[in-house]
């Protein structure tokens, strides 16, 4: 469950480079199972003691190495289930440009039994091509599976407790109307253009990226 003053944290500079070099000095490994991600936004840092509004202002607990815990998504649902039953439902849309680090901040944020909608997991889901690899014929299909589970959050249909939206959302006045719509709450994954563009030499995916980088900056409105 995402409270504010974790949101101040897990969208900083310091804790994404913090994050960053953990998982590059412990190796893209769960500390826990000791499963290996070559998806490093599958791996989260979790903070063996946990945060709260009264710590949250101890560097020594929040960007303490010794108290942060590097692993995978199943074993920090796993960690998080003493969440379940709570009855206080949110939305949160997590917007910001591609590769901005919107999944890795989801996985930080969500717990287990939480809704998370995301177009590039529906193309994946329903291609069966690998991640990022969406194929543009089936985007109406994409889209119709989008709105229906926008509706499902808009009626609260289901038992999902919290429910995070994962876009790009350049446009101010689309992202503030959805947010109105669905009662949501704002989140962005603060990138500048080149570090996009660093993190896109080391994704793996195609350059043709490059040009939905530079379109998402060039129709960005505060």
């Amino acid at each position: 469950m995402a409270q504010e003053f974790a949101e101040r944290i897990y969208t900083s500079k310091e804790w994404r480079e913090l994050r960053h070099n953990l998982i590059v000095e412990r190796t893209p490994k769960c500390e826990r199972c000791s499963k290996v991600c070559l998806d490093t936004s599958k791996l989260v840092g979790h903070h063996k003691i946990e945060l709260t509004e009264q710590n949250v202002h101890d560097l020594d607990v929040v960007f303490n190495p010794i108290n942060i815990e590097i692993i995978c998504s199943d074993c920090h649902n796993k960690e998080h289930r003493r969440f379940e039953g709570k009855s206080a439902r949110k939305i949160y849309i997590i917007y910001g440009p591609p590769l901005s680090g919107k999944r890795a901040l989801v996985n930080q944020l969500s717990t287990y039994g939480d809704l998370i909608l995301d177009l590039d997991s529906i193309y994946q889901c329903i291609s069966g091509q690998e991640m990022y690899h969406n194929p543009n014929n089936l985007r109406f299909n994409v889209f119709s599976i989008r709105d229906k589970i926008l509706d499902m959050i808009k009626t609260r249909y289901g038992n999902w407790y919290d429910a995070y939206i994962m876009g790009g959302y350049p446009s101010k006045a689309e992202r503030e109307r959805l947010q109105k719509e669905l009662n949501a709450e704002l989140i962005y994954c603060d990138a500048s253009r080149q570090e996009c563009y660093e993190r896109l030499v080391v994704s793996g995916r195609g350059g043709q990226w490059c040009k939905y980088i530079d379109k998402w900056f060039d129709e960005y409105t505060e």
